[in-house]
């Protein structure tokens, strides 16, 4: 289950629609590719370090940069062994992120945001206590209002994904995309324009789930 939010501030970008999708896949691991890449690794090492990230949260931000820096292969490499040991997430969906993926040849990669993650947190743990998504917060605070309390004064977007607190099954979601019209989550994580990022995954309070909220900015 997932939700998407962009979010424009002084018109910098389009506004893209609230999304929301729902789709299940058997309950059985997936194994992390074998592919890496050592200066994407220290990279987003020197970033996260003492920010206080979890182990999947970091996981979540490194596959992004992967992602960003090569789409091909990320393709290659984590979508279709995926496809393979989960073909019921076969599809239009998964038709169309092959072709954005090969039509893309490299992304800026992301930087750590403090206030991203800032923005993050509050509302994931504010969501723990939900059985709705939802880009609002208990309180009634919009999502312009929330990361504006945040720091957050450019163009920034937001996506909520729940399910298994596994970083790269998460990015994996968030690109198909299933039962999406618009694929907004995809075209968020593939944006030239968010070149600062941040996680947050928390465990729901009452299911067995985690919430996992992410938020862009730009410069």
């Amino acid at each position: 289950m997932f939700h998407v939010k962009h979010i424009v501030f002084l018109m910098f970008l389009p506004i893209i629609g609230l999304s929301q999708g729902y789709f299940t896949i058997e309950d059985k691991p997936f194994p992390a590719p074998s592919w890496t890449d050592v200066q994407v690794k220290e990279q987003v090492r020197k970033q996260v370090e003492g920010k206080g990230l979890g182990a999947q949260e970091i996981s979540f931000y490194l596959w992004c940069n992967m992602l960003r820096k090569n789409p091909v292969t990320f393709y290659e490499k984590v979508i279709v062994p995926f496809l393979k040991q989960f073909p019921e997430a076969k599809g239009r969906e998964a038709e169309s992120l092959a072709s954005d993926l090969r039509s893309i040849e490299r992304l800026p990669l992301f930087e750590f945001s403090k206030l991203a993650r800032d923005a993050a947190k509050e509302h994931a743990q504010d969501l723990s206590r939900s059985t709705k998504l939802s880009h609002n917060s208990s309180d009634g605070r919009s999502f312009t209002q929330r990361v504006r309390i945040n720091g957050i004064t450019k163009c920034a977007g937001e996506n909520i994904y729940t399910g298994k607190e596994e970083g790269l099954l998460a990015l994996i979601m968030l690109l198909l995309d299933i039962g999406i019209e618009s694929a907004g989550h995809r075209k968020a994580l593939l944006s030239p324009s968010y070149v600062q990022m941040a996680p947050a995954f928390y465990p729901h309070q009452t299911e067995s789930r985690s919430i996992l909220v992410q938020v862009f900015t730009c410069k």
